[in-house]
């Protein structure tokens, strides 16, 4: 009964072995970054414009990437030569006052780009020519401080569609479809616009 047993999971192994190499070769070869519950996944520094008086268009670069080392093609290391960029795309849905605080929320997109063209912050869309790697639906809260122009920004986010990306060489793919994640951004509103706004922040896994 023993060497039966054996003998049929010597079988089936040898069966998985032939019909899942693409599988196996994709684990090998392709790096997941984990989206972990309180751990750091991203810092970046970006710029906002708002089209209109309901939706917002937040991009940037990354300048960390947990688990990816070489974030930039050169020197210097700012948008011209990141290599992950990301564009928020968001709409109010509900906007308040509370003194001298400007209480704004929103839901949107937030994609991220494997970009290998340079970026340049005088051309918002270039923030997005890239392959996008990452897609993400967010709930947003802004709170300005309309005597300083200062205002912080939280989100969370829900990846829906991951894709993996090549640097160098080494395959990677940033979390999975559930994963969630938490960013905070500081900026200050610009008087001579455009943009609307300069800020930089991060963002920290929040399980799934």
């Amino acid at each position: 009964m023993f060497k039966r047993t054996s003998n049929s999971f010597l079988v089936l192994f040898a069966l998985s072995a032939i019909l899942a190499p693409p599988l196996m070769a994709w684990q090998g070869h392709t790096r997941r970054i984990e989206v972990s519950d309180g751990q750091l996944l991203f810092e970046f520094v970006g710029q906002v414009t708002n089209p209109t008086g309901t939706t917002s268009h937040q991009y940037g670069y990354f300048t960390f990437v947990n688990g990816l080392d070489d974030l930039f093609s050169g020197n210097p290391a700012d948008e011209g030569t990141a290599r992950l960029t990301f564009f928020r795309e968001g709409t109010n849905v509900r906007v308040s006052s509370n003194g001298p605080l400007f209480i704004i929320m929103r839901e949107g997109t937030t994609t991220v780009y494997a970009n290998g063209s340079p970026a340049t912050f005088a051309n918002p869309d270039s923030f997005k020519s890239g392959n996008p790697v990452l897609t993400s639906t967010f709930q947003q809260q802004v709170v300005v401080d309309t005597t300083s122009g200062v205002f912080t920004v939280v989100n969370q986010e829900t990846i829906t569609h991951t894709e993996s990306f090549t640097v160098d060489g080494q395959g990677y793919v940033i979390g999975q479809k559930g994963d969630v994640y938490r960013t905070r951004k500081q900026g200050r509103n610009n008087p001579n616009s455009p943009p609307d706004g300069h800020f930089a922040g991060f963002s920290v896994g929040a399980g799934r």
